[in-house]
């Protein structure tokens, strides 16, 4: 889920667009396929001069914009074949704290 800010000209893209890079797929009802199509379809119409402020970035990149990642996102500047491929190719290992629970 993603929310526009149109009065700022922002996004705040949660894990679905993340800066050169895009959310996972591969969980419980994940779609690389619908990913996809919702960030070509929904976020990259948005005016190129909107800021896109990621969920988090493990990089230390805390924004950019609709054009940067138009244009230099390594996964979404594929088509939707290449796209899905790629992240069918990650084989990205289970996150270890995925599980835990902290309660205060």
């Amino acid at each position: 889920m993603s929310y526009v800010w149109h009065d700022y000209g922002a996004v705040f893209t949660g894990d679905a667009l993340l800066i050169r890079g895009c959310g996972r797929t591969d969980f419980q009802q994940g779609s690389s396929d619908k990913l996809y199509k919702s960030i070509q379809t929904q976020i990259f119409t948005l005016p190129d001069h909107y800021m896109v402020y990621p969920a988090h970035d493990y990089t230390g990149q805390t924004s950019s914009t609709i054009q940067e990642e138009k244009t230099l996102n390594p996964r979404l500047t594929k088509n939707r074949e290449e796209f899905v491929q790629i992240m069918a190719d990650l084989k990205l290992s289970y996150p270890k704290q995925i599980g835990k629970l902290k309660l205060n």
